[in-house]
């Protein structure tokens, strides 16, 4: 395990700290840090995944019944998790944030970067594939926690009900969906790019993971632990490991190919996505938890990715 984790995990996770120091000696600030996030967002981390699916062999790198493993484990730990929430009487801002947190992981930066690094390109391609049916998967749930609970008073839209078509809309428009559907058309049509398209996507794509790991470094806040350390366990509990537990059963039980149960591992594994901070604010959820769910688990999750890649092999 310890040297999974300085092989594979302490490299990306320097990057991390890295960004954490240069915030907190403000080398970089605030506005730098909106534009290189919109930056990554929707350009880099698109540019990379659309690249690197495109030019990839689709039947060879998705399987359905590993995605309904990564679903089933979904649906299962978000039950458990309202479960949990329903025995506390906390106020309902908490229990929507704590449930949300427990199934909605950082994709798009925290596990392609694990990915890509710890697996290397080859298999990278699985991992973007697969994640496009869980990113919509997290989003679409995220829309039914919140409406359940109804938050009130949220800081940004001054109502109390979400828009579902409006959260529709936006999952369908999400750039990192749009990418690996655009790649996995190319892919499945077996169209190929022009040299010098793919040389540039290639150059573009070069930033977006050290970027991405630099800002969730800058995005670490660890105030307001002590009281919120119960709650936090819990959701480490089942965000880190018995959602990629239950999914890596399921692929096992299933007889999925052994190629598919990494990268199902690295993307259930994700640490709560920062999503999850930017949602409490705007829909009046718990954003202190959020914050430090975020934080904390993040750190965590370098320890059980050593775990689960090393307990794979």
């Amino acid at each position: 395990m310890l040297k999974v984790f300085v092989t594979h995990i302490l490299p990306v996770f320097s990057i991390i700290g890295l960004g954490y120091v240069l915030m907190h000696r403000r080398f970089v600030e605030n506005i730098f840090i909106a534009s290189a996030n919109r930056l990554v967002y929707y350009v880099a981390v698109p540019a990379m995944l659309f690249h690197e699916v495109a030019r990839s062999s689709f039947s060879e790198n998705f399987h359905g019944i590993a995605v309904v493993s990564m679903l089933a484990g979904l649906g299962v730990v978000t039950a458990i998790g309202f479960c949990l929430a329903h025995l506390t009487h906390r106020p309902a801002s908490f229990k929507a944030t704590f449930v949300h947190s427990t199934f909605h992981g950082n994709l798009g930066y925290m596990a392609y970067a694990i990915a890509f690094y710890a697996l290397g390109e080859k298999s990278f391609a699985q991992t973007a594939i697969l994640s496009s049916f869980l990113i919509v998967a997290q989003n679409l749930l995220a829309v039914c926690v919140f409406a359940y609970y109804k938050p009130k008073n949220p800081a940004s839209f001054g109502h109390d009900r979400f828009d579902f078509l409006e959260t529709l809309k936006r999952v369908a428009t999400n750039p990192i969906i749009v990418s690996v559907t655009a790649g996995t058309v190319f892919s499945y049509l077996s169209l190929s790019l022009h040299p010098a398209i793919s040389q540039s996507l290639k150059i573009l794509s070069g930033m977006a993971l050290p970027l991405a790991l630099l800002l969730i470094g800058t995005s670490l806040s660890f105030h307001a632990f002590t009281k919120l350390l119960p709650a936090m366990s819990v959701i480490g509990l089942l965000k880190l490991f018995l959602f990629p537990l239950i999914a890596y059963g399921l692929m096992h039980w299933w007889h999925v190919p052994a190629a598919f149960h990494t990268p199902v591992l690295i993307l259930t594994a994700a640490p709560p996505a920062t999503v999850t901070y930017i949602m409490a604010l705007e829909l009046g959820g718990d954003t202190q938890l959020a914050a430090a769910a975020t934080s904390l688990l993040t750190l965590v999750s370098g320890w059980t990715y050593a775990l689960l890649l090393s307990f794979h092999g």
